[in-house]
């Protein structure tokens, strides 16, 4: 696979050589205009977080791949994204746990389900598939200064994209408020999993997912 110019936050959920000794690698991405089947890992199955609409407006390529799964993590039964008082994006985060934890159970049943490498992805990569990607890392034994790495590296991938949306927002507060992406955001976030539940697995086993899901992760 040659690296695509466009997927700038492509990579391996928790690092480089984090994976090394899984049966299968777990990849996390955004979603972007204008890429291809051959911007992807060979034979990857797809976890797509985003929305309906979303996928409308930016068809993924790999649609229509027999692994390809539309698995929107927002649960639009909830009427809200995030509750109005969840302001920052520690808050943000935290209050999906609760809000949407239908939609990130059927997004880590999914990936339990692939049999092969897997990429989860939303449209920047860092937010939804974020919360997925260090509740895997952290389940996976990460320390919580790698998950928080891990969350951070997304601002280096999305500098250019950022950089875009901050040119054209009408709202450059909210819009650099959105786009924070610091370790601390992550760590504070699995703090609280692991303060309200005890740990992610059982974070995991209060969604819903059985113990064969939890242990296919």
């Amino acid at each position: 696979m040659t690296p695509s110019s466009t997927l700038t936050n492509l990579r391996e959920v928790g690092g480089p050589g984090f994976q090394a000794d899984h049966r299968r690698t777990v990849y996390r991405s955004n979603t972007e205009p204008g890429t291809s089947a051959s911007d992807y890992p060979a034979g990857v199955a797809v976890v797509d977080l985003r929305r309906d609409d979303e996928v409308q407006r930016v068809p993924h390529p790999l649609a229509h791949t027999p692994g390809y799964r539309g698995v929107p993590m927002f649960d639009p039964s909830s009427g809200l994204e995030s509750a109005a008082e969840a302001v920052v994006l520690e808050d943000q985060y935290i209050d999906w746990l609760e809000r949407h934890r239908v939609g990130i159970a059927d997004a880590l049943r999914t990936v339990a389900a692939a049999p092969g490498d897997v990429l989860v992805c939303c449209s920047a990569g860092k937010d939804r598939t974020g919360i997925v990607s260090a509740l895997l890392a952290r389940h996976w034994g990460a320390d919580l200064g790698r998950v928080g790495e891990d969350y951070a590296a997304s601002a280096t991938g999305l500098a250019e994209r950022f950089a875009a949306e901050r040119a054209v927002s009408t709202d450059p507060v909210g819009t650099a408020r959105a786009q924070r992406c610091v370790p601390e955001i992550m760590t504070t976030v699995i703090a609280h999993v692991e303060q309200r539940w005890g740990s992610v697995e059982a974070y995991l086993r209060w969604t819903g997912l059985t113990d064969d899901e939890v242990d296919a992760l």
